[in-house]
């Protein structure tokens, strides 16, 4: 603080000074200042030739005394157009604007109201503001959003102004402009004629910001970034309010101009300022902003530049940036920034090509590399030998190759200022072949050879006979490669392939032997020569030189080995055929020679099955409907036997044995005596002449009516009750007294009644009828009686008769007649019951939004009620300070201190030796404030306030 008085003190003697003296310069020159501070930083420090880098302003202002306030002339511009109607965002703007006008000092200032619609109407600037809340109160909702107009009336109030206040608009709305560019060039207008801007944007709930069209223009409108909020809903519209209120008035600095000057090496890419509020003037390589006044808040102005084609490599300072503006005394400042240096490199060399790309290992062949950005006094490396530069453009050098090893060199350039570029280069020797070991093999080939030679290549190829042989790479003169198979016998070429393309025959080089001829085999006799048409036999057979792949037939059925012991004796199991008979028995070895033996295994016939035979059943009678279980006895039953009733057949549901089944007896049409018949699949059946006898049914059973579940209702009562009985068939009615009632079937025993309503009292018989004329009574079944009104509940005393307005205060309401599933009321709020009794209720009170006496009401569930008029007090809630975070602090203020008690909410004030300050609520037992500045030590109150009830504690200052 005493730096800053100096800097005033220095600054007032400058301007005395240049009032005496012509031509005197009239601003302080600074480096740093404690009221603005401008830092400069890029985002990259080091650039290629169109390349971009973004360049940040940080402007932060701190204010020089926060104890001077500036009289300002303030305009309110309040939207009242159609949509503020949403989330009742008039009458919100309203009773912030009333508020934002009591919370003004108006010994200082001025306050002014413009309210808009289509048409635009005011309230001139005054200090009277009863008169101006009242024209506030009386603002109703309009038409469209004509903000242009409603700027242009607020800058026409503003015109003549006070000499000594700072003219400022307050703009709030909810809607984008009928003419968002007139809205734009009216703000403009404003902001030029020195008039500052705070822009206010009501958006919906679930509104983003970032892309809401309203909340974009008016943040362009405002004076700077910070000059503009923006509310969701109308949630927080009083708090932003509040905050313009403690603003205005103080500033870091006022008329701030800032100069950036980018230097002439670089370009400023256009448009990559125009997201900046304020958007800066452009002129040349000069970016200018003029922020009217500067509030304690951090500004960040950005913007791109790159650097020209013309910009050699090297290093340069990214300019000079220039800042002047004024204090609250109107003292001139003048304020150099330091500038970021930025590094500007040449563009990195590549190699777009090589021609020729492939050469041989001795060196001394020209080759030409293709590209860009190639420097003068390049180097060319071919792996880490320096090749011999002929000549070198920024587009082409040309080179004599070094020496090299056989395979792909990495080819390098490299730039005299570090850079490189990498390509490749192929450097490939003739291969040659002196001998194969072994050099001859069998036809089939999958021998493994060794080829004898020089410059071999990883990845050789080795082809025998022109076919591809698979190849291991083993040294420079060996490689390792599997014989592929021939076809022919005698001695063919072998020809080695590298991978660069270079490659080496030589003829004769390999011999493919002729094969050997194979021994004849040959079938002697088999150990069984007969069995089954199903096969499974076990057989051996006898010759010589059977093959371990060697297959056997039976006929045209081949059969599975199970067993090879040695080439004169192998195990088969025979295959099933189809007819009995002999068959010829062949083996076959993999070579395709066989031997065979002539009709050398018969297959022979299965015996004939028994016939089946039925003998007698379990039961010979039933009913027509079928399903009764009958055991049939015989003997020879087949598992799939069928089984016939007549001519129904029957479902065989158990198989004991071949004598013994089990079947459900098929449902018949006619009474009388049926044929019963058992036939197995192989044809042969068996029958039992009139062996069952379907019987006629007996008549259904009568219904009964055993009780009601509800014998009784009340007159004029409608009543659903269960009736219980026996023989109850679906299609049954149901009577009380003469009148048919709605039935709904549930089992035979169990129906569902809707009782009809009566007027009269009666007892009444209860019939129940099914389809075929049976039926039953319950005489006297069903009774109806009048009905007789409980009486209405009384209250006589209450517990308690006052609590606060958080309730959940547990009171004994004492009385009559209370009923179970009763309410009670305290107002026009239900309250949780805990207990009932016919003569005492227990309740916990519900919360309340308001504070005096209200009834107390009792409703039964027969809806007949009490009520105790005034019958319960709701009392404010208390509030307590219990202690503070910090008891002391300086008298410039500043302090952080946290407030502990109980009953906090966010709707309280709170004061400070009787000055209102703002406070954070954090909890119903914490809030935070920020200590005001004092003109004298010694303590103060600090003073909480809800809804008129108040606690304090005291603070010291030192």
């Amino acid at each position: 603080m005493r730096d800053i008085r100096k800097l005033g003190l220095m600054a007032l003697i400058i301007i005395l000074i240049g009032s005496i003296i012509p031509n005197s310069i009239h601003a302080i020159t600074l480096t740093s200042n404690s009221l603005v501070s401008v830092n400069k930083s890029i985002s990259i420090n080091n650039l290629v030739t169109n390349d971009i880098a973004e360049v940040t302003l940080t402007v932060k202002g701190t204010p020089q005394d926060t104890t001077v306030t500036k009289p300002n002339d303030v305009i309110l511009i309040v939207d009242k157009s159609g949509s503020m109607l949403s989330d009742n965002r008039l009458t919100a703007a309203k009773n912030a604007t009333k508020e934002f006008i009591d919370l003004m000092d108006l010994t200082k200032h001025r306050v002014g109201v413009v309210d808009f619609d289509s048409y635009v109407s005011s309230y001139p600037l005054s200090t009277d503001n009863v008169a101006a809340k009242s024209y506030v109160d009386a603002i109703n909702l309009g038409g469209s959003t004509d903000t242009g107009a409603a700027i242009r009336k607020a800058t026409a109030m503003l015109a003549n102004h006070r000499p000594e206040a700072q003219p400022t608009i307050v703009i709030l709305t909810d809607g984008a402009a009928n003419n968002s560019t007139d809205a734009l060039a009216s703000a403009k207008a404003a902001k030029d004629a020195g008039i500052i801007f705070y822009s206010i944007a009501l958006l919906g709930a679930n509104e983003d910001p970032s892309t809401s069209a309203p909340n974009n223009l008016l943040k362009a409108m405002s004076t700077s970034a910070e000059h503009h909020h923006f509310v969701l809903g109308s949630i927080g519209l009083s708090d932003v309010y509040k905050q313009i209120v403690e603003e205005i008035g103080h500033a870091s600095a006022y008329n701030v101009k800032i100069t950036d000057t980018v230097s002439p090496e670089f370009d400023i890419v256009p448009g990559s300022y125009d997201n900046n509020i304020p958007k800066p003037t452009i002129n040349g390589n000069n970016l200018e902003w003029e922020i009217t006044e500067l509030k304690a808040k951090e500004l960040k102005f950005t913007y791109q530049i790159r650097a020209k084609d013309s910009t050699k490599a090297g290093k340069y300072s990214l300019g000079k940036t220039l800042t002047t503006f004024e204090d609250h005394n109107q003292a001139t400042y003048s304020l150099n920034s330091v500038n970021p240096t930025i590094e500007v490199r040449n563009p990195e060399p590549i190699i777009s090509s090589i021609v020729k790309d492939k050469g041989i290992t001795a060196g001394g062949e020209m080759v030409t590399i293709n590209g860009q950005n190639f420097l003068p006094n390049a180097k060319v490396y071919f792996g880490s030998y320096e090749a011999a530069v002929s000549s070198v453009n920024t587009n082409e050098i040309v080179v004599t190759t070094p020496i090299g090893s056989q395979g792909t060199a990495v080819v390098k350039v490299l730039n005299s200022d570090g850079q490189f570029a990498l390509g490749q280069f192929n450097y490939y020797a003739a291969p040659t072949l002196a001998y194969v070991t072994p050099s001859e093999g069998k036809m089939e080939g999958g021998n493994k050879i060794a080829v004898i030679g020089s410059n071999y290549m990883e990845g050789a190829k080795v082809f025998i006979n022109g076919i591809e042989a698979k190849t291991e790479f083993s040294t420079k003169s060996k490689l390792y490669t599997i014989v592929p198979a021939s076809q022919t016998n005698g001695a063919v070429t072998v020809k080695v392939v590298n991978p660069d393309g270079t490659e080496v025959e030589k003829a004769d080089a390999y011999t493919y032997l002729a094969p050997t001829s194979p021994p004849v085999i040959k079938l002697d006799s088999l150990s069984i020569v007969n069995g089954k048409l199903e096969g499974g036999e076990q057989v051996y057979l006898l010759g010589e030189n059977f093959d371990s792949k060697v297959k056997v037939y039976f006929g045209d059925e081949e059969a599975i080995i199970t067993y090879f012991p040695s080439s004169s004796k192998l195990r088969v199991t025979t295959p099933a055929a189809l007819n009995a008979g002999p068959v010829t028995v062949k083996v076959v070895n993999p070579d395709n020679t066989s031997s065979e033996l002539i009709n050398g295994f018969e297959y022979l016939a299965p015996p004939p099955k028994p016939s089946v035979q039925l003998d007698s059943l379990s039961v010979t009678s039933g009913l027509l409907s079928g399903g009764e279980s009958v055991y049939l006895f015989g003997a020879n039953f087949d598992r799939n036997v069928k089984i016939y009733f007549g001519t129904e057949e029957a479902v065989v549901n158990y198989y004991a044995t071949s004598s013994k089944i089990r079947v459900t007896v098929p449902e018949s049409l006619t009474v009388g005596t049926v044929t019963v018949k058992a036939e197995n699949p192989d044809g042969s059946f068996s029958e039992l002449a009139n062996a069952y006898e379907y019987l006629t049914p007996p008549p259904p059973p009568p219904p009964e009516i055993s009780y009601l579940s509800d014998p009784t209702a009340l007159t004029g009562e409608e009543k659903t009750v269960y009736l219980f009985g026996k023989n109850i068939s679906p299609s049954a009615k149901v009577y009380i007294g003469d009148e048919e009632v709605v039935m709904d079937f549930v089992t035979t025993s169990k129906v569902r009644i809707k009782i009809s309503v009566s007027n009269q009292p009666l007892i009444a018989d209860v019939k129940l009828v099914n389809p075929d004329g049976q039926s039953a009574v319950l005489a006297g079944g069903f009774t109806y009686t009048k009905s007789v009104m409980d009486p209405a509940p009384i209250i006589s005393s209450i517990s308690s008769n006052s609590g606060t307005i958080s309730g959940n205060d547990l009171v004994t309401i004492t009385g009559q007649n209370f009923k179970s599933g009763l309410k009670v009321y305290f107002g026009d709020r239900a309250s949780t019951i805990v207990s009932i009794t016919d003569t005492e209720i227990q309740v916990k009170t519900p919360v309340s939004s308001i504070t005096g006496l209200v009834s107390v009401k009792v409703v039964n569930p027969d809806l007949q009620e009490f009520i105790l008029d005034n019958g319960y007090n709701y009392e404010p809630l208390t509030i307590t300070l219990t202690k503070l975070s910090v008891t002391s602090g300086p008298i410039r203020g500043g302090t952080l201190v946290y407030i502990y008690g109980t009953n906090f909410n966010n709707k309280m004030t709170v004061t400070v030796g009787g000055q209102p300050v703002l406070y954070t609520y954090l909890a119903t037992t914490r809030i935070r404030i920020k200590m005001p500045a004092v003109p004298s030590p010694g303590p103060v109150d600090i003073t909480v306030d809800r809804a008129g009830v108040q606690a304090s504690i005291e603070y010291i200052y030192n």
